[in-house]
């Protein structure tokens, strides 16, 4: 165990990034009020032909059918003529079948990155040597960083290519080629809806990265100063 303690850190680090990464994008995939915050910002009631007062009962919709509290993605509207009336295709309802499902398996990893860091983590700090495995997340940081770091160019260079690449290998059925004269929504998650999700999610992820950099030097620093005691 002592001999593989880096190792084992490196590991560790990457199974908490991702733990985290995917904890907040279920976090924001259930937010109800910074989805209507947001859809309010880039998709008012002028551009999707929606009354303001429907933002709330969709938004909630959306979220209970993404996290599984609902099990139709489906809303309705009353029309001029007092009946009512649906406000998404079949397909649009499919293709959002797909985002649940991916949902779906961003949990799993979720539960399965945090219980295997978890793990690695307990069983070094018991029986492994605590200034490797230290040194080790480090190491395990600057690997994520390089890789997050790529993704984070590539996205301030051309987010369209980024958001379109991503949308490909997720939903490579197509069901996502939404046409907004037509399909509500595409016209309630422009393209600027998904930048300033992804900024907050960005955000809110490097709180792990920070956590973990700082325990891992306050343990290097600990370790020595208790080998240097007589």
């Amino acid at each position: 165990m002592k001999k593989y303690s880096k190792a084992i850190g490196a590991a560790a680090a990457i199974l908490w990034i991702m733990f985290w990464i995917t904890a907040v994008i279920l976090q924001i995939a259930g937010d109800g009020h910074l989805m209507e915050a947001e859809m309010m910002q880039c998709a008012p009631p002028e551009t999707t032909g929606l009354a303001a007062a429907e933002y709330p009962g969709i938004v909630d919709m959306t979220t209970g059918y993404l996290t599984g509290r609902i099990a139709e993605f489906q809303y309705t509207v009353t029309d001029s003529a007092g009946q009512n009336a649906p406000c998404f295709h079949d397909y649009e309802a499919a293709h959002m079948a797909d985002c649940r499902a991916l949902i779906s398996l961003d949990r799993t990893v979720m539960i399965l990155a945090g219980v295997s860091a978890l793990v690695l983590t307990a069983a070094v700090l018991l029986r492994g040597n605590r200034e490797r495995f230290c040194r080790g997340i480090l190491t395990g940081l600057r690997i994520m960083g390089g890789v997050l770091a790529a993704l984070l160019i590539w996205a301030l260079a051309d987010f369209t290519g980024l958001f379109v690449t991503f949308h490909k290998a997720a939903f490579p059925n197509g069901g996502w080629l939404l046409n907004p004269q037509t399909d509500l929504l595409i016209r309630l998650m422009p393209l600027d809806f998904f930048i300033r999700l992804g900024i907050r999610g960005a955000m809110r992820a490097l709180a792990m990265p920070i956590l973990l950099e700082a325990a891992a030097r306050a343990g290097i620093y600990r370790t020595r100063n208790k080998e240097q005691k007589p």
